[in-house]
């Protein structure tokens, strides 16, 4: 008999959140990883492997060093494949078939969301559809798929650029480049003169879409779902650069949402859940943003069918007490899994602004009770550890930076930019806000020039 295991396509994401992992282990499923072979994914597991090794022979037969245990080490295999190869990434997890009883698979990265689809369907196993999977990695099969919930656009093809740019006549609008990923290359357009300058900043070959601009806060859902029905949903409320910048930067995320109106929510959710319905989405977790006029309006920004990310299921977690990635293991193993309970806390996380020049350092005032962790991609932990009580007191999750010193630090215009973060919880709306302020107040960014 074939043991039982898990595939997680975009594996890396599993390396600094170890929760997959547990839930995992905790099925007694073997761990199969998929990633780029840029990523360094196999060697970060095998060095991980070494250090427990070492570490546990040094060790009596009785200790419980934690060290023993770390997560990465109960991977069994990795492969390296490039996620645009839809075929490789196949024929990797068809490979693995002969040797392992393949319960399920998901897909943690949004490149890869599309081989999940396939493999899912060729397998028989659980996932969120062919056609879930396809039209969520395009922008524009998107927007046309999901016309009824969207702004207008038209698709920018390289050799209609010049014809494209003098018929459109919305203004402002957001320009966005299909290819890329999160906020890279969205930009705010006034009038048509920044457009045509705007334009300067894709390369010739770039397929881009010209969007209406849609004025309204910004919130996502993320929701589990088996078999089209919905198990758990819950808001998350977005800030970003909008204000300030012509880019679109997400600077922080509360969950659950707090300036939302009961018939605002209930907008949003019909909204999403229509969605899921126009994708005919099966199994797994789902991700939309959108935002909602002054009227009430909801408008797509767009929906993803793999987790969140920033630290969003961190938040999820939180606030609720229970792990999303526990839920989403269980369900793509076919399991019927008792969801999430609603938030009895609320919980945010925060990217602090920054300065152009060289990161030089990141200080908090002794006696604050912060503790600045350095991003480091081979030490592999995760950045929020544990979620307490529902009554403990305001909370600091986690602070960290997330470039190593001696980054040079440009201009804000997408996510990677972006140097250094905080995660926080309390019982009340006001109580965040006030520990928000005291992080922001006492933790500082030295940024030389």
């Amino acid at each position: 008999m074939k043991p039982p295991a898990v595939i997680l396509l975009g594996g890396m994401v599993a390396t600094w959140n170890h929760r997959f992992l547990h839930a995992a282990r905790r099925r007694g499923l073997a761990v199969l990883l998929v990633d780029g072979p840029t990523t360094g994914l196999a060697g970060l597991v095998e060095q991980r492997r070494s250090a427990s090794s070492e570490s546990r022979s040094s060790e009596s037969p009785s200790s419980e060093s934690p060290s023993s245990g770390h997560p990465l080490h109960g991977v069994t295999d990795c492969a390296e494949r490039e996620p645009g190869e839809v075929g490789g990434v196949l024929e990797a997890c068809l490979d693995w078939t002969d040797r392992w009883d393949v319960r399920g698979i998901c897909s943690l990265r949004e490149e890869f969301v599309e081989a999940a689809g396939l493999v899912t369907d060729l397998l028989g196993l659980s996932g969120p559809g062919l056609r879930a999977s396809r039209v969520s990695r395009n922008k524009f099969l998107q927007r046309r798929y999901l016309s009824a919930w969207s702004p207008r656009s038209d698709l920018v093809v390289p050799a209609a650029r010049v014809a494209r740019v003098a018929a459109w006549d919305r203004f402002p609008a957001v320009v966005k480049p299909i290819g890329r990923l999160a906020s890279s290359g969205v930009q705010l357009v006034l009038t048509p003169a920044e457009l045509v300058e705007a334009l300067e900043a894709y390369q010739p070959g770039e397929v881009l879409q010209f969007e209406e601009r849609v004025v309204g806060p910004e919130f996502s859902v993320e929701s589990l779902s088996r078999n089209g029905e919905c198990l758990y949903v819950e808001v998350t409320e977005k800030r970003t650069t909008e204000g300030d910048s012509p880019y679109f930067v997400e600077l922080g995320h509360t969950t659950p949402a707090v300036n939302l109106t009961e018939s605002a929510r209930a907008n949003l959710l019909a909204a999403h859940a229509a969605v899921l319905n126009r994708l005919q989405f099966g199994t797994g977790i789902a991700h939309g943003e959108y935002r909602v006029t002054a009227r009430g309006r909801v408008v797509l920004t767009e929906v993803a069918v793999r987790p969140p990310g920033d630290s969003i299921l961190a938040l999820h977690w939180l606030a609720t007490g229970t792990p999303l990635e526990d839920a989403l293991i269980g369900l793509a193993v076919g399991e019927d899994v008792v969801p999430p309970s609603h938030p009895r806390r609320y919980a945010r996380q925060v990217y602090l602004p920054h300065q152009p020049g060289t990161l030089s350092g990141m200080a908090a005032p002794n006696g604050a009770g912060l503790g600045v962790t350095w991003f480091d991609r081979a030490a592999a932990h995760d950045p929020v550890r544990e979620a307490g009580a529902a009554t403990d007191p305001p909370t600091v999750r986690c602070l960290m930076a997330l470039k190593p010193l001696g980054s040079q630090l440009g201009p804000l215009r997408e996510s990677a930019d972006r140097v250094s973060m905080f995660v926080i919880d309390a019982t009340s709306p006001d109580a965040l806000d006030q520990l928000e302020a005291q992080v922001s107040r006492d933790v500082h960014l030295e940024v030389s020039r």
